[in-house]
């Protein structure tokens, strides 16, 4: 099996569309990658300015485990979005009003965390499915102990391609994922990944990333391309966004 991994696309459909063309294809064609499943790790929307139209190309997708984010739920109605940061709560907002009815039902729809025989996939953690960020040893130390069945788990949410690694009777160890990297998974060993972001990646790579996880030779990879970030920018520019959403997606941060 080959999984496709996606997370926080927040709305930016050229991004999504970029993406989603390299792992499937277009009109039940193949893309580039072959991949039999997409795996999505929450954040369809949020920050971006097409939320409707990032759910629909989700929607579309026949063979996909996804999860959903803390934005997503914000976006509903169902998280208080008063710890959320002064542009992101504008955001929400504004994306709370755009989400048509079906939108609404289908973000409601998603499940927090999956648990399939090869992996455990949520947006935040293990301790906190949607909002718990990991992103040091000592959060990682405290999910590895609660990934008990499995030895790997799938999470977004920090926009940061990251791999977390808990060998047997060592300490645990970090690195951060660039384009190309390979992730050699193994049954001995604990693993805690982070494909980066789709549609806001923020380490200081601007083009959207991803993953490919494939089972048989038991290897994750990552892989960064490019999309038309501009066309996005004018389109956040248009609704009269944080200045900071609209330049942050140029430089990756």
């Amino acid at each position: 099996m080959k999984y496709g991994i996606i997370s926080d696309i927040h709305s930016n459909l050229e991004a999504l569309k970029v993406v989603l063309e390299e792992l499937k294809g277009v009109k039940g064609v193949k893309g580039v990658r072959g991949v039999d499943k997409i795996l999505c790790l929450g954040d369809i929307v949020g920050y971006g300015p097409l939320p409707n139209e990032c759910i629909a190309e989700i929607k579309k997708l026949k063979e996909a485990n996804i999860v959903v984010g803390n934005h997503d739920l914000a976006s509903i109605g169902w998280k208080d979005i008063s710890w959320f940061n002064e542009y992101a709560q504008r955001a929400i907002i504004w994306t709370m009003d755009a989400l048509s009815d079906e939108s609404r039902k289908y973000l409601f729809s998603l499940p927090e965390i999956i648990e399939e025989k090869d992996f455990v996939m949520v947006h935040g953690s293990l301790n906190d499915y949607t909002d718990e960020y990991i992103t040091g040893l000592k959060k990682a130390g405290k999910n590895f102990k609660l990934l008990e069945e499995r030895n790997l788990l799938l999470v977004g949410h920090t926009h940061s391609p990251r791999l977390f690694l808990k060998k047997r009777h060592q300490p645990i160890y970090s690195l951060k994922l660039t384009d190309k990297d390979i992730i050699k998974i193994s049954d001995e060993d604990k693993f805690i990944v982070n494909v980066g972001a789709v549609g806001q990646p923020r380490d200081k790579d601007p083009r959207a990333s991803f993953g490919i996880f494939d089972t048989d030779v038991q290897e994750i990879k990552i892989y960064r391309v490019p999309y038309d970030i501009k066309k996005t920018q004018e389109l956040i520019r248009k609704e009269n966004f944080s200045k900071l959403l609209i330049e942050r997606l140029a430089y990756g941060y």
